[in-house]
């Protein structure tokens, strides 16, 4: 007897998301696996829920965290999968998780990421994500962070922050196993670095991660960031 493929929850918190979600729905539905795709809504005005199409919609206060649990409290796949409305796996995600979690130890992870625009400093800029990622084990989202099921709720999802809890999330996933991050690459948009400046952005990003570091709370940070795209 075959043994049946794990099923994977696909969790996309958006809001205002219309220029993207239609997008990285069809490409999930592409991959031909039988998968659960949510998404997880925090008040759009701009149609994305209309967009949503065949995925299980839910709605959820705003919040990257509050609406990635909410999602996860729904889910029914053995492997949850938290994805970016900007950003697209690779067609073999499947695969990928599959091969990772036959090692019991492992218990989520997540992938190599890779920007959207040619160019060196976007080269340089994933590069750098996929080092930190390897050396530290600390997961960012639009690396497409994913987990057991059991053991996300068992070490209680994401914290419940404005800002920073996919830093929190990677530091208690590592505390309850292994983790790995997988070749991908995840493909993920450039906007943000193309609407603001890309040397204004990544010092942004990188000021908030020492100021994280030197013990500045999520929520004074969280004024620095801004959510424009």
């Amino acid at each position: 007897m075959t043994k049946t493929k794990p099923l994977i929850s696909v969790i996309i918190p958006t809001y205002n998301e219309a220029k993207t979600i239609g997008h990285t729905l069809q490409h999930l539905h592409s991959w031909g696996d039988p998968l659960e795709v949510i998404v997880v809504d925090g008040g759009s005005t701009d149609g994305t829920t209309q967009l949503a199409g065949s995925a299980k919609l839910i709605y959820a206060p705003k919040g990257r965290a509050t609406q990635m649990n909410a999602g996860a409290r729904q889910a029914k796949g053995d492997i949850l999968l938290f994805l970016h409305s900007d950003t697209c796996p690779p067609s073999d995600t499947p695969e990928q998780l599959q091969q990772a979690l036959k090692d019991n130890r492992v218990v989520g992870g997540a992938f190599k990421v890779k920007i959207d625009y040619p160019g060196l400093f976007f080269y340089l800029a994933s590069l750098g994500s996929n080092l930190r990622a390897k050396l530290t084990g600390i997961y960012f989202g639009d690396q497409a962070i994913f987990a057991r099921r059991e053991i996300f709720h068992q070490i209680g999802g994401f914290p419940d922050i404005p800002l920073m809890e996919d830093w929190q999330f990677s530091r208690r996933l590592n505390q309850a196993g292994k983790t790995v991050l997988l070749p991908g690459p995840v493909l993920t948009s450039a906007r943000r670095w193309l609407i603001h400046g890309k040397w204004k952005t990544a010092w942004l990003m990188h000021k908030i991660k020492l100021l994280y570091l030197l013990g500045v709370s999520p929520e004074e940070l969280r004024r620095l960031y801004t959510d424009k795209r």
